[in-house]
């Protein structure tokens, strides 16, 4: 019996082989690249918003070729308004092979048949793993930055963030540990083995949903969280529907008349939790101080 498969795979060959012969072509000029020492990559691609954001910090934008839809979404991305105009993909070799970046980046969990696509034709793909611990984030920061050439913005952007958590530590000294959920839409608490359950106990908060034995992201009936009577409610200021789902929740007649201070944080903790750390730690800091 033939094997139909083999004139697919000589023709997706082909067509990589002439994207590539294409753009080969249509590269622009090396001037337009900024001069990077030789081991350095000069092209950058990536197939995800959380590192997208780090990039867009850590390098020069000229040196990016292409970045995630994602991050041109202003519903999913803080810097949508910043990027636009840039090359964007959807997670397809296809999009990435004719630019010819120098190095691809992607998270644990993106695009796995691209990726597989991509090693098969020797490109270099760099995987991030999520990061699940406040330490997780540091380290994650700096890789990135070894990986690009640059070493000392991040590590000016560690400094920072770990001066705003040590001032968030600090302000809890002294103080009785006030109880909280954090709370999001739908209804969902956060538990335990969460970056949000860790930042809670460093701003010295009592956790009722881990107190509960609540591991991750959990529903909690209305009446549950009214019995636990928590002092603070915590709150991300997410997308516009997604907050106002939340908010939607906050507005029930039961909750209104609920002696609980509600505390408004920027979102993105448990997504791009690396460009948004050191804000929430601020925020959080100057809330419960008020």
């Amino acid at each position: 019996m033939l094997n139909n498969k083999k004139p697919i795979v000589y023709l997706m060959g082909f067509l990589f082989f002439a994207f590539s012969f294409v753009a080969h072509a249509q590269t622009a000029s090396p001037e337009n690249i900024p001069s990077v020492p030789p081991s350095t990559p000069k092209k950058i691609a990536s197939l995800n918003i959380c590192i997208d954001q780090l990039l867009w910090e850590l390098v020069p934008h000229e040196r990016l070729v292409s970045i995630s839809y994602l991050t041109a979404d202003p519903i999913w991305s803080p810097i949508a308004e910043q990027v636009k105009g840039m090359s964007v993909n959807h997670g397809l070799a296809e999009e990435i092979v004719p630019l010819q970046p120098d190095v691809i980046f992607a998270g644990e969990f993106d695009a796995a048949t691209a990726i597989e696509l991509l090693k098969k034709l020797n490109k270099r793909v760099e995987r991030l793993p999520l990061p699940r611990k406040l330490d997780d984030i540091n380290t994650q920061i700096l890789q990135l930055a070894d990986m690009v050439g640059e070493r000392p913005k991040a590590e000016q952007m560690v400094s920072n963030i770990n001066a705003q958590i040590a001032e968030l530590q600090a302000a809890k000294q002294g103080k009785t540990p006030l109880t909280a959920f954090w709370y999001s839409a739908n209804g969902v608490v956060i538990g335990d083995g969460t970056l949000e359950h860790e930042f809670m106990q460093l701003a010295g908060l009592r956790n009722l949903a881990a107190e509960r034995g609540m591991f991750g992201f959990n529903q909690l009936d209305l009446e549950l969280l009214l019995s636990a009577k928590p002092q603070i409610l915590i709150v991300e200021q997410g997308s516009d529907d997604a907050y106002s789902l939340a908010r939607e929740y906050l507005s029930h007649p039961a909750l209104q008349h609920a002696d609980f201070k509600v505390v408004t944080l920027p979102a993105g903790l448990s997504g791009c939790a690396a460009t948004v750390i050191g804000d929430v730690a601020t925020q959080l800091k100057n809330s419960l101080a008020e």
